[in-house]
């Protein structure tokens, strides 16, 4: 029931912010605002935030409505161990990463995410994948739809990797990874990396 009422709500906030953003008539712009107010009052009924937070969180002033996108970074040593950050906030291993910025390429953006999180200075090498959050089943969803880039990343700095706005980082085996935050990471999503550091002829993942 919860996730109809998700679909319902993102679905009808859609509708209400691209209406917004093209209808210059008087009253189909009450139609839309009216919209929008239902689709935050019905997220405010899985959601612990008020109809007024949830409408900053998904931004509906923002122009036509799209996809949040967080990037993240798989990065291996001579082993084929792969780089984990520990994360703060639920204390749990994650691949370095974080939301894009605005005027910023996604490759800056994870190049800049894994420097600031583990201190290493990489390079951007390949768009392994590009998933939809939802149809990989994280947990818990978001109140808002999110895509998520998957990049191998090559190391070109010396030295090892140092906590920098993190608990902790690490080099792991693919098959004895830590305990994972799983709002950000999937194990599978990690193998895939790691598949695609050994075979780099595969092609780009999708959905």
């Amino acid at each position: 029931m919860e996730e109809q009422i998700r679909t319902a709500a993102l679905t009808l906030a859609s509708i209400a912010n691209n209406g917004l953003v093209f209808a210059t008539d008087v009253f189909d712009r009450q139609r839309y605002e009216q919209t929008s107010a239902i689709s935050m009052q019905l997220l405010s009924l899985i959601s612990a935030g008020t109809p007024q937070q949830l409408n900053e969180i998904v931004s509906l002033e923002s122009g036509y409505m799209t996809p949040k996108v967080d990037v993240r970074g798989g990065v291996f040593d001579k082993a084929g161990r792969i780089l984990l950050i520990r994360d703060r906030s639920d204390e749990r291993w994650t691949l370095p990463g974080g939301w894009c910025d605005i005027l910023e390429p996604p490759s800056q953006a994870i190049e800049r995410e894994v420097e600031e999180e583990s201190g290493l200075v990489v390079r951007a090498g390949k768009l392994v994948a590009l998933l939809d959050r939802d149809v990989q089943g994280h947990h818990p969803v978001f109140p808002y739809h999110v895509y998520k880039l998957f990049f191998l990343c090559e190391k070109i700095s010396d030295g090892e990797p140092s906590p920098v706005e993190t608990m902790e980082v690490g080099w792991f085996d693919v098959e004895e990874l830590p305990e994972l935050s799983t709002t950000r990471v999937l194990a599978s999503q990690i193998r895939l990396l790691h598949e695609h550091w050994g075979k780099a002829e595969l092609p780009t993942v999708f959905d």
